[in-house]
């Protein structure tokens, strides 16, 4: 394998001091053939993932390797690479400019057969379109989305099979908010051509690695409170029934205080046209409240009755108590067993990830994590 000056300005790795000669023009007529261009990506650091932005930083290497008659039988000799085929290959998903690093390699197989070997180190911006209606107790794909501007019928991406793309937990920055799988997918697709009338696409190329939020913070600080805060609507019931509008004061202020929460809780996620699971939460505390509220204000309407009215008091206090364990029973349920449904498949695809690696040869596997963790649901504030 031979080190090649790169194009334009881009710093490359410098060529040995051999003898230098011009390679001839390539055959156009052998380029024009379909390539298949083989990816691979190293997540090398993710950090700053951001929930109402949508979007991550990160540090990545790309690899993109294709096959180059032209260059068969060559000794290392000064190559002008705008005279050879070029991929054409973008970053779809970037948000404003990227440093890149761009270097291309020759490599020779035993056969004699030529490959190209281009590698970029990027860094900046991604966007990511999160999947929220699970918040906070959500799993998100993160991905970088490569494209090349030939039409399908010049190009084929595909996933490099000699090796695995792979991410780098142990350099992953937001630790204290999310846990990071060790696993990366690829995944080809076609995508619609923004800047042609012709109605072909481009082909395409995703890979993906995976994050879970760590539900901590969302679960002590805000869950926990409004639980308590609805609790408190039992506390109305020891006013006297003759003084509903003392009742009525205290339920108005435990809205009034729900309604603050809700609030707080917006600001942590963007504006969504559909609810979150914390949103249903809230809205569920807040209907609960309302409930109580209308029940203080019909129960007058008994007064004239009072050992009527004390039983139906009697009786809507232990209901509502059944009604406000039930909610929060269900809710817990529903929540905990789809989130654990989840992370479950997601493990099995770090497993199945673990067993590709560990079939290839020692020297072609990425470096194991130091300590594998077990991304758990986390609600204790003391781990």
């Amino acid at each position: 394998m031979f080190g090649i000056p790169g194009m334009g300005d881009q710093s490359m790795p410098t060529a040995s001091a051999a003898a230098v000669e011009e390679i001839p023009t390539p055959d156009v007529g052998a380029s024009s053939k379909k390539r298949q261009i083989s990816l691979k990506i190293v997540f090398l650091k993710i950090s700053n993932i951001d929930t109402i932005k949508e979007e991550y930083s990160a540090d990545i290497f790309l690899s993109a390797r294709w096959r180059e008659p032209a260059l068969d039988h060559t000794n290392n000799m000064k190559i002008d690479w705008a005279s050879y085929f070029d991929p054409k290959l973008n970053i779809q998903n970037n948000i404003g400019e990227l440093k890149q690093t761009t270097w291309r390699e020759v490599q020779t197989e035993p056969d004699g057969q030529t490959y190209v070997m281009e590698r970029r180190r990027i860094k900046g911006k991604f966007f990511e379109k999160l999947e929220l209606q699970d918040f906070p107790f959500d799993i998100q794909d993160l991905s970088i989305l490569i494209t090349s501007e030939s039409p399908p019928t010049d190009v084929e991406l595909v996933e490099l099979n000699s090796t695995v793309s792979h991410v780098n937990v142990d350099s992953f920055v937001d630790q204290q908010e999310w846990g990071l799988y060790d696993f990366v997918v690829g995944e080809k697709r076609l995508m619609p051509n923004e800047y042609s009338s012709m109605k072909y696409k481009r082909p395409g190329m995703v890979f993906r690695c995976c994050a879970v939020r760590k539900v901590g913070y969302f679960t002590w600080n805000i869950m926990l409170i409004i639980a308590m805060i609805s609790s408190l609507a039992f506390a109305t019931f020891s006013v006297d029934r003759k003084l509903p509008q003392n009742r009525l004061q205290l339920s108005f202020t435990l809205v009034l205080t729900m309604v603050t929460f809700k609030f707080v809780a917006s600001q942590s996620v963007p504006k969504l046209s559909y609810l979150t699971y914390l949103d249903r939460y809230i809205l569920l505390s807040m209907s609960f409240l309302f409930l109580v509220c209308c029940w203080h204000a019909v129960i007058t309407l008994y007064n004239a009755d009072a050992v009527t009215a004390g039983l139906m008091d009697y009786y809507a206090f232990f209901t509502f108590i059944g009604v406000y364990l039930f909610g929060q029973l269900t809710f817990s349920l529903f929540v905990g067993t789809k989130f654990l449904i989840k992370k479950k498949q997601k493990e099995r695809a770090e497993e199945e990830y673990q067993k590709k690696v560990e079939s290839m040869p020692v020297e072609e596997r990425p470096q194991r994590r130091r300590r594998r963790r077990k991304h758990l649901m986390k609600v204790t504030p003391f781990i």
